[in-house]
């Protein structure tokens, strides 16, 4: 039997070419593969570092910054079931630190003079925004100046103060401080959010106290003005502080202003109130008249009950 060596030839180097044709197209295929998945992630990588730039907040983001969560403003006191919770916590969910260690805030609780509680924020990626201090059912807002920082003074409710302040970027800043002073105090607080306009007046025979802002030290009744009404969103506070185990026998009236924003509404108040050791929060709701009476006051009476202490169980 004769072989063409040529025909073997030729059939061999039709193979060849076949298997160098498969192989340069799987090779062309990886290629193209790994070429749309580097591209993807580049732009993963890019859109990433975009956004921790800052370049254009998106939807999400803005909501995120916008404001404080409801949370924060006027609702339930939280459990006392705290801990010792000093630090960060994520609020209303979580919350990447996508701008590093520097946007980290610090908050020191000091007590002072006359059961008070001394407040110092360093917050220097929030700055000139509006936060939310709550302590023991007492909440008010107030703004970081535009270094980010924040020095706030308020009277203490609890010798075990434990105090949240909240942030514009869904965080809390958590801490506890000693006030033993706080023992000998009685304290009414009343708090509201806009549009209510209210004033706490309290008379205690020819005296008649309005807010004013809180002081360190100084052992005579008096009333604090608390909160900045130049915040969006403002929630006030008034405190009501006297010596003693009882609030005595002052009357306290609340005043609220009827104005068009607030006329023929339904507005919710909240008060604590603290004696000899004994803390009570309560929710009121007010109907304001119809409109039409514009400037007029309505007189809220009945305040600063005296507290009694729950039966034994």
């Amino acid at each position: 039997m004769r072989f063409s060596y040529r025909g073997t030839a030729m059939l061999w180097g039709k193979k060849a070419l076949r298997i160098f044709a498969a192989v340069a197209v799987a090779v062309a295929a990886a290629h193209t593969a790994e070429s749309l998945k580097g591209k993807g992630a580049q732009q993963s990588l890019l859109q990433a570092e975009s956004q921790d730039a800052g370049a254009g907040p998106g939807p999400a983001a803005m909501s995120r910054v916008s404001a404080v969560p409801v949370s924060a403003s006027l609702s339930k006191t939280p459990g006392d079931g705290l801990g010792n919770l000093v630090g960060i916590t994520p609020v209303a969910g979580t919350t990447p630190a996508v701008r590093g260690d520097q946007c980290r805030p610090t908050m020191q609780l000091t007590a002072v003079a006359g059961a008070m509680i001394h407040l110092a924020l360093s917050a220097p990626c929030n700055r000139d925004e509006r936060i939310v201090v709550r302590h023991s059912g007492l909440s008010f807002a107030a703004r970081t100046r535009s270094d980010g920082t924040a020095t706030i003074l308020f009277p203490a409710l609890r010798p075990d103060a434990t105090v949240a302040l909240y942030l514009a970027d869904s965080r809390l800043v958590m801490g506890r401080v000693a006030v033993p002073e706080v023992a000998g105090y009685s304290r009414y607080a009343i708090m509201w959010e806009s549009p209510a306009e209210v004033e706490l007046r309290v008379t205690d025979g020819d005296k008649v106290l309005i807010g004013t802002p809180p002081v360190i030290g100084g052992s005579d009744p008096r009333v604090m003005s608390l909160g900045s009404p130049d915040v969006q969103y403002p929630l006030m506070a008034r405190v009501y502080s006297v010596p003693g185990k009882g609030l005595g026998q002052a009357a306290l009236t609340g005043e609220l202003r009827i104005t068009p924003a607030s006329c023929g509404r339904t507005l919710r108040l909240e008060t604590v109130q603290t004696a000899a050791g004994v803390t009570k929060v309560a929710e009121r709701s007010v109907a304001v008249p119809l409109c039409g009476t514009a400037g007029d006051i309505l007189l809220l009476k009945n305040l600063g009950a005296p507290l009694t202490r729950p039966p034994p169980k």
